[in-house]
């Protein structure tokens, strides 16, 4: 079956009017975001760190360099801020003692749970001014969405 040169067509708008209008809201969410790591004395980035670790568990210094996208000297600097700020510990690997890892500290974790707190606040703030029919629709919406967003990483795995 071929689909329809104007479904493309329209397929397409409709993908980039979601995108025009979601961009504003995820920009502001960004905003804020930026904010909160600042006046938590840690960089955009090094959350990025912080929540690498709390997914994976303790990395090797190579590893989160790696997930980060930036070099090892990189890498270093942003674990050593961190490490200051009493949210990552650096331990020698137990097995080959060449090897550090990082990990989060109990510190990184209650700060990781007061900015997930903040945010979640703010988007109970946000969706409680939808009415309710507009709240059923937007959580469907997002669960296709979530869906959507896992067939895409499992693709980009594959790749």
């Amino acid at each position: 079956m071929t689909e329809n040169p104007q479904s493309a067509t329209d397929a397409a708008d409709l993908a980039q009017a979601i995108i025009e209008t979601l961009t504003p809201v995820l920009a502001e969410h960004r905003r804020r975001w930026a904010e909160r790591c600042q006046a938590q004395g840690i960089s955009i980035v090094g959350f990025g760190a912080l929540a690498l670790l709390e997914i994976h568990g303790p990395l090797p210094m190579s590893r989160l360099a790696e997930e980060l996208g930036v070099g090892l000297p990189n890498a270093t600097g942003i674990v050593g801020r961190l490490e200051e700020r009493g949210v990552v510990a650096r331990v020698h690997d137990e097995t080959d003692r060449r090897v550090v890892r990082v990990e989060i500290t109990a510190e990184g974790h209650r700060l990781i749970g007061e900015m997930e707190a903040a945010r979640r606040e703010r988007m109970t703030r946000l969706v409680a001014r939808l009415e309710p029919a507009a709240q059923r629709r937007l959580l469907e919406a997002m669960r296709d969405l979530r869906a959507a967003a896992a067939a895409v990483a499992a693709d980009e795995e594959t790749r």
